[in-house]
């Protein structure tokens, strides 16, 4: 399939690799950023642009890899009206796929659920892709073109997809930015952050083994309300924390006290 890369961030690094790899001819990648979309380019052996009225017209795919907010404007800025069996799609995880019905008939969602950074080597075919076409062209297309890529394919609608990214937002962003705070009160306290470690690989492994509710451990699983007022007064200097901490507590303790009932 002859592909056009609308972005150049760190899902397009990813994708647009793994696409390659796959036999697929990445003929284009666009983006305002020169630097970005260079290097994006390099890596798929393509050809960039920075202004979109020279996007390629005759690629098979147009995937538009850009922020959420961007992707409805981009859509609406490539400067010609896709053919009848060209196709349009972004990978949004809480986007529908109208917002790019105006750039062409064959639209749909090529969503990768999984955290992206350009540092980091990921194994492509071990990711979810989430699939949604406008009609059965597009699904069938982006499916197969999904499953070159990946061993986990599956047909998500736009409803079923946001609730999708509102999971991982839960499981990736807000535990990401728990072990934050986790170092920066182990950098107040002159300790190494690396000393988590061990305990963060476990945490996810016994999660993924058990199941999150079996998994749960700690003070507020046990009841142990003297654990976490001690905990509480020694967050005094730092009222947010101290705050989420408190709200989480309480509501670890709800949950388990309602599983005992």
């Amino acid at each position: 399939m002859k592909i056009c890369i609308l972005g150049s961030g760190n899902v397009a690094h990813h994708i647009g690799k793994a696409l390659l790899d796959a036999g697929h001819n990445i003929v284009q990648v666009y983006s305002r950023n020169k630097v970005t979309c260079k290097a994006v380019a390099k890596r798929c052996k393509s050809t960039w642009i920075v202004d979109i009225k020279e996007l390629h017209t005759k690629a098979d795919l147009y995937l538009l890899t850009v922020s959420d907010d961007a992707i409805a404007q981009v859509s609406k800025s490539i400067p010609f009206t896709l053919t009848k069996k060209q196709m349009i799609a972004h990978t949004a995880g809480s986007v529908a796929i109208d917002s790019l019905c105006s750039a062409g008939v064959h639209h749909g969602s090529f969503y990768p659920l999984q955290t992206f950074s350009k540092s980091r080597k990921l194994s492509f075919h071990k990711i979810p892709m989430c699939i949604y076409g406008s009609d059965n062209y597009t699904t069938k297309k982006l499916t197969k073109l999904a499953k070159s890529i990946s061993k986990d394919v599956r047909q998500i609608d736009d409803t079923t997809r946001k609730e999708i990214h509102l999971s991982a937002v839960f499981t990736c962003n807000f535990v990401t930015h728990l072990i934050a705070e986790a170092e920066a009160i182990l950098v107040d306290a002159d300790v190494d952050k690396t000393i988590l470690s061990p305990l963060i690989q476990e945490t996810i492994a016994k999660t993924i083994a058990q199941g999150a509710s079996q998994a749960q451990t700690g003070p507020a699983r046990r009841g142990d309300t003297k654990v976490i007022n001690s905990h509480l007064e020694m967050l005094s200097n730092k009222p947010a924390i101290k705050k989420l901490y408190k709200q989480l507590s309480s509501a670890i303790k709800k949950k388990y006290s309602k599983q005992k009932k």
